[in-house]
């Protein structure tokens, strides 16, 4: 008599999917924000178009954050477009888990390439710019050191952004 085995089905990784969807959250709203103070990254969003959409995706079905510059300004849209100008995919969830907590940085995501870009190149590239300013105004400085090549200098004014996007950004979105 032969025995019947049921087919095993993989675990499904919830916990790295939420930390994903609530970074996802967090940067968003911190992008937001700091495309209003930052002076470096409202220059950068400035010379994206009108209607402009960024997408940043982890693939096959995991959580995505949408930004779309309406009005001069850059507006976090939670999961809302499927396709936009720039497109950022992350290869699976434990690439997007060891970009998002922040254990290796954006340029090495890219060297591994952990990461795909749909888009224009010179977007991506102002794209990248705006999120390495955007880390060192949520995160110390001792975790910059790791995610970046050269970690800028902190100004006075840079500090009180830094101080306006982690009170004011990030938990209301202002």
């Amino acid at each position: 008599m032969r025995k019947k085995y049921r087919p095993i089905k993989p675990g499904k990784k919830w916990f790295k999917a939420l930390v994903a969807k609530i970074v996802f959250i967090v940067l968003g709203r911190a992008f937001q924000s700091g495309a209003r103070h930052d002076p470096d990254i409202k220059k950068e969003v400035s010379a994206w178009p009108e209607g402009f959409i960024l997408i940043m995706n982890v693939l096959p079905l995991g959580p995505r954050m949408a930004m779309e510059k309406t009005n001069g300004r850059l507006k976090y849209r939670g999961a809302k477009y499927d396709d936009g100008d720039l497109v950022v995919n992350f290869k699976n969830l434990e690439c997007a888990f060891l970009v998002l907590t922040p254990q290796i940085g954006s340029a090495q995501a890219f060297a591994e390439r952990r990461m795909t870009v749909k888009g224009d190149i010179a977007y991506a590239m102002a794209f990248t710019r705006c999120l390495n300013t955007l880390l060192t105004l949520l995160y110390p400085k001792f975790i910059c050191k790791r995610l970046l090549k050269r970690v800028p200098p902190m100004s006075m004014k840079k500090l009180m952004v830094k101080v306006v996007v982690n009170v004011i950004g990030v938990p209301f979105g202002l």
